[in-house]
């Protein structure tokens, strides 16, 4: 029987605020579903719009309710984090906006996809080459994760597409040309898993905004990779609370 080797847990969009759209109780039980994950993940990522409005009210109130959550926890910025001014309070209180974290085998790039104040996002040139670089020397056993928050491909059953990254074609290039492992990511509140090559794209559903798709919930996801290379993502849905296989791959390529 193989064992497992690395567990992520993956959550997005929770628009953390006290004025209206932030659904508590589902944060509440995304986060007890987290912590009693057994044998817990060895990283949480959170892949934007950590807060509603970016203001400081909801940032301090974000940090309170993140303290419930166990265990190493990296999160990537959102547009909505940096609505108001916000990705000064960001950066004050959760860290740099763009960073590199390396956890075991992961190595982990927190990308800041957002511009103030819009909703669109792009990465741009000077990210593109850093990622470039820093992907090109890792060794070959080392696992390649990518975070941030606006989509790469258009997803299903979340309306009329205007949001995609701009530079979607360019990053989706350097994220195939360096068989970059995962890419993590939000914003358009539906849980969807996509195979392209050696590399495993994956967006989370909005984990506790009122603005969910239809009857899609609240989810987040759970990502496990075995020691015979088999590696299965679940969505953990709390609306329902149940668990269902989303995909599983045989990634010999990767790991």
């Amino acid at each position: 029987m193989s064992d497992l080797l690395i567990r992520i847990a993956h959550f997005s969009d929770t628009h953390i605020s006290s004025f209206g759209n932030f659904l508590e109780k589902y944060f509440d039980k995304t986060a007890d579903a987290i912590n009693r994950l057994d044998p817990a993940p060895d990283i949480v990522i959170h892949s934007g719009d950590l807060t509603d409005n970016g203001v400081l009210e909801d940032y301090e109130f974000a940090i309170e309710k993140l303290k419930s959550i166990n265990g190493r926890l990296v999160l990537a910025p959102g547009n909505h984090d940096e609505r108001n001014y916000g990705q000064e309070l960001f950066k004050e209180m959760l860290g740099n906006l763009d960073r590199e974290e390396h956890i075991g085998r992961l190595a982990v790039y927190i990308m800041n996809s957002p511009e103030p104040d819009r909703d669109e996002g792009r990465l741009g040139r000077r990210r593109q080459a850093f990622l470039e670089e820093k992907l090109s020397q890792l060794p070959k056993d080392i696992i390649k994760v990518i975070v941030f928050h606006h989509h790469l491909v258009p997803i299903p059953y979340a309306g009329r597409e205007t949001n995609v990254l701009e530079d979607a074609g360019d990053i989706l290039e350097t994220v195939l040309r360096n068989s970059v492992s995962f890419v993590f990511m939000g914003h358009r509140h539906v849980s969807r898993v996509l195979r392209i090559n050696q590399s495993i794209l994956i967006n989370a559903a909005t984990t506790s905004s009122i603005r969910t798709r239809g009857r899609l919930g609240h989810s987040f996801n759970i990502v496990d990779i075995y020691s015979d290379n088999r590696i299965n993502v679940i969505e953990y849905n709390t609306s329902l609370d149940k668990t269902f296989l989303k995909e599983s791959f045989d990634m010999t390529q990767i790991v």
